[in-house]
């Protein structure tokens, strides 16, 4: 009796083992798939505020380099979602076609470097949420590679609605 309990003992821990190996790996992996999407992402942003701030100098004050804050923590490691800041010059504007062009203006730009969307329905980088906050434009860009994003798009947009 006491040689099956430690065996299912054994069975037991070693079946934790592996579930905790295999978690390690899984997070492991998920790291290195946002540390890779926020490059790409980083790129893409970079390229198209440069286009926009010829297009918009009214709105869009010159900045280096824009580099993503990960806003994940609160969504959950798996979702690919970066929130970038841009100082600006105007804050009484209407967001709505500042945010369109934006959006428009990342896609084109990840057309052009052939990156695309794990789901053809999405375009391969969707602005979630912008705001203005003491002279600064703040927008979350989405990266469409993984089912998880993909969910918390969807849940946005019924939120936006």
């Amino acid at each position: 009796m006491l040689i099956w309990l430690l065996l299912l003992v054994l069975i037991g821990l070693a079946g934790g083992l592996a579930w905790f190996i295999h978690r390690i790996r899984r997070q492991r992996a998920m790291r290195i798939l946002q540390s890779s999407s926020q490059e790409t992402v980083d790129e893409i942003v970079n390229i198209a505020y440069q286009r926009l701030l010829s297009v918009q100098p009214q709105f869009y004050t010159k900045q280096a380099t824009l580099t993503a804050n990960l806003p994940t923590e609160v969504w959950g490691g798996n979702v690919m979602l970066f929130e970038y800041r841009v100082n600006v010059l105007q804050t009484d504007v209407s967001l709505k076609p500042i945010t369109e062009t934006l959006a428009q203006t990342l896609n084109e730009v990840a057309d052009e470097r052939r990156i695309a969307s794990v789901n053809p329905k999405y375009p391969a980088l969707v602005i979630t949420d912008a705001w203005l906050l003491d002279q600064e434009y703040h927008f979350d860009v989405a990266f469409i590679v993984n089912r998880e994003t993909i969910e918390y798009v969807k849940d946005m947009a019924r939120v936006m609605d």
